[in-house]
């Protein structure tokens, strides 16, 4: 099996659950049916300001620190394409 450079399966997929449950908090609508696969600025018309919000609620959840310096739009693509980049990027607490 190749090596991929993403976090244990186990992180990404609570990443990714974390980030579908915070989308109806940040978007302050309804989002159902979210998984890895949804587009956050196509399908659920999310903002670079919104994203970072995201990020940050993301930090608070979990209690964990994110490096965002690369944060980029393209981690922005899909709720998975986020935990991948949340997941490489996590900083080591203090």
């Amino acid at each position: 099996m190749p090596e991929h450079d993403t976090a244990d399966p186990a992180l990404r997929e609570q990443l990714v659950d974390t980030i579908c449950d915070l989308l109806p908090l940040v978007l302050k609508r309804e989002v159902t049916g979210a998984t890895a696969d949804t587009t956050l600025m196509e399908a659920l018309g999310m903002s670079s300001t919104t994203g970072l919000e995201l990020v940050l609620e993301l930090e608070e959840r979990l209690a964990v620190e994110i490096s965002v310096e690369d944060l980029g739009r393209d981690d922005f693509g899909t709720v998975g394409s986020l935990a991948d980049y949340v997941a490489g990027n996590l900083l080591p607490e203090a």
